[in-house]
């Protein structure tokens, strides 16, 4: 399983260059109520605790230090170790 490059902390939580880029999508994402179905949530969520970088006590991913609640109910969001992609919908 292929890790993200250590990186500088805050609080705890990792921040990487590419940090500023998801967080602007998962804004962009609650700005335009673009959130997936929630059996796809329901599915992150049970990957996410299944994986060793879950930590149960403050409900984040270890690896990306993203509130994984939120993180896994926005369609634009991926897990940084390919365990789980961007919910893509395919136009009608």
């Amino acid at each position: 399983m292929r890790h993200l490059p250590r990186a500088p902390r805050i609080n705890n939580i990792p921040i990487h260059p590419k940090t500023g880029i998801d967080l602007l999508k998962a804004g962009r994402d609650l700005a335009m109520k673009r959130f997936v179905p929630t059996e796809i949530k329901n599915e992150r969520v049970k990957i996410c605790q299944g994986c060793e970088h879950w930590n149960e006590a403050s409900n984040r991913c270890r690896e990306c230090g993203c509130q994984m609640r939120v993180k896994t109910s926005l369609t634009s969001s991926k897990c940084p170790l390919n365990k789980w992609g961007p919910y893509i919908t395919k136009p009608e």
